[in-house]
């Protein structure tokens, strides 16, 4: 087994040693189950260090070449040990894509996967509400304009006519902003992941709200983040604490949704988001403000900012800063109480970066967002996106250039304010009526998502599956916890379903809770039985023909 190494080389010796013998057991002059040399033997023939020849055939062992067996020494596999059968795909798979939290994709899928339920788990809007000529209408005109090329080829950043508007929007959102500071992206998700690339190094700090969106949590960790959450109420991340976390913590990024927060529903108050804002500016930290549901405000019945309700308390006033009447929804962006201006609008120093996108407004299928930050960032997010997509749809740019330019996007959004808050009235009237003793819920100022507590004892996962059986889906809370702890609230999607099926949907997972809760030892123990209603059963309630005798 001649080899030799080169001391000149600018390889490193143990380098040159793989090199050499796995050409040798690739092309056979190695035969299969050859004895290799002992390390030490090996690294005085050729004159290294012992760690030399150690650390060649680690790399050898890694690469299915060679395997040692204690007492009998090192040897060359077979070829049969080293190909067929399946792929080693936990070898395979890079630690960045091994740190996802599969589980986590799973149980979503699990929750949302009940085509005959009435479904508020799913964390999109109901394809009904989205008008048949709205898009239709919209991308005939922009295809028809006269500055449109079927060649057209966009700019990595966005059309020039999309960043205008889209600043000109957000200025009218309390952010004053100019073109060169806005990308469009395909999807405010792609957002966060480019920042996570041009910011997140492997061990850095990252701060959420302790329960949180959870593809933010599978983007921080992939990259290695240290993720630390912050307690939150019903006013959302608690400010005060924030101080403590980042002298503690040293985080490099503050990731929040301080409106309308999935999955809380919680706002955060005017005082609190300017904490947030002073406390990064003092320690040096970036804010990344995910903004998905920030247009979607309901006036009229509310109790307070951040409220919470429970069972037989049925709390209605008014949205502080809107003196519409309760009851009625409005959908004139001018009328968001100034609690709503987003942290961007607060800062010019560059210390916020903003996304928001138009899939949870228009629909789901326009994968069109976009980030509003300083121009350093956006270059510096523009030279990584380079390796992903190049740029944003060029036909989804041109139809939200006419969504915006033509005002149709305004009077869409206020269309789907009156919708969205009879919605959320319907579900609170709904736990009101039928919430079972200990469960509480808070009442959101808008957005998608009413968080709720359920009575002691009862864990929101195992409850799960027999909701399922009865005919009604939701979101456990652990989904969203960074410790995935959180086995006592549920996230209810108000918007997803229809109108006509909230109340037997709301009763139908009241009863489920109530029997669960039945079946408990009075301890906060496990469930001792289980009661699940039959199919016929469920049906009758997903269609609203509701049985008073219960």
């Amino acid at each position: 087994m001649p080899i030799t190494l080169n001391r000149h080389s600018s390889v490193p010796l143990y380098r040159q040693l793989v090199n050499a013998l796995r050409e040798d057991i690739v092309s056979g002059a190695l035969a299969a189950n050859y004895k290799l040399p002992p390390e030490r033997e090996l690294a005085e023939r050729l004159g290294v260090n012992r760690a030399t020849v150690l650390q060649a055939y680690q790399q050898l062992k890694s690469e299915g070449l060679i395997a040692s067996h204690v007492g009998r020494g090192t040897f060359v596999c077979a070829s049969d040990d080293r190909q067929g059968g399946a792929p080693p795909w936990q070898i395979l798979f890079s630690d960045y894509s091994n740190r996802f939290t599969y589980h986590d994709i799973a149980a979503a899928d699990q929750a949302q996967q009940a085509p005959d339920a009435i479904d508020f788990a799913t964390g999109s809007q109901n394809p009904a509400d989205i008008p048949d000529d709205l898009l239709r209408s919209v991308s005939i005109r922009a295809f028809e304009s006269a500055d449109f090329h079927s060649t057209q080829e966009s700019p990595i950043e966005g059309f020039p006519q999309l960043r205008e508007l889209l600043a000109d929007h957000m200025t009218q959102r309390g952010v004053r902003c100019d073109a060169d500071n806005v990308m469009v992206l395909s999807g405010a998700e792609q957002g966060l992941d480019l920042c996570v690339r041009a910011f997140v190094n492997p061990g850095d700090c990252v701060l959420v709200e302790q329960s949180t969106f959870f593809p933010a949590l599978q983007a921080f960790r992939s990259a290695d983040a240290r993720v630390i959450g912050v307690p939150i109420d019903e006013h959302g991340m608690r400010t005060d604490l924030l101080d403590g976390y980042c002298k503690r913590f040293h985080p490099k990024l503050i990731f929040t949704i301080p409106t309308f927060q999935n999955p809380s529903g919680a706002t955060m108050p005017l005082r609190r988001r300017r904490e947030i804002v002073e406390t990064a500016m003092r320690y040096q930290c970036l804010v990344i403000e995910d903004d998905p549901y920030g247009e979607l405000c309901y006036s009229g019945r509310t109790d307070g900012i951040g409220s919470i309700g429970n069972a037989g308390n049925a709390g209605i006033t008014s949205i502080p800063g809107n003196a519409s009447g309760a009851g009625k929804a409005s959908g004139a962006p001018s009328q968001r109480p100034r609690e709503l201006t987003p942290l961007k609008g607060m800062e010019n120093a560059g210390y916020v970066i903003y996304l928001s996108t138009f899939s949870k407004t228009v629909t789901p299928g326009l994968r069109t967002g976009w980030l509003v930050a300083d121009s350093h960032v956006i270059a510096r997010i523009a030279a990584l996106r380079r390796m992903i997509d190049q740029h944003t749809s060029s036909s989804s740019q041109l139809i939200c250039m006419e969504l915006l330019s033509s005002g149709r996007i305004g009077r869409h959004i206020g269309r789907l304010c009156e919708i969205y808050g009879h919605r959320r009235d319907l579900m609170l009237d709904a736990l009101h009526r039928y919430a079972p003793d200990g469960m509480r819920w808070n009442t959101p100022l808008g957005g998608y998502y009413l968080w709720a507590r359920l009575p002691d004892g009862l864990r929101a996962a195992r409850l799960l599956d027999d909701a399922r059986h009865a005919g009604v889906t939701f979101m456990p809370g652990d989904m969203f916890a960074v410790d995935e702890d959180d086995s006592s609230h549920i996230r209810l999607n108000f918007v997803r379903p229809d109108s006509r099926q909230i109340a037997p949907g709301i009763r139908l997972l009241c009863d489920t809770i109530a029997e669960a809760a039945q079946g408990t030892d009075g301890r906060g123990g496990e469930r001792q039985t289980s009661h699940i209603r039959t199919g016929t059963h469920a049906k009758t309630y997903a269609t609203g023909k509701i049985d008073r005798r219960h």
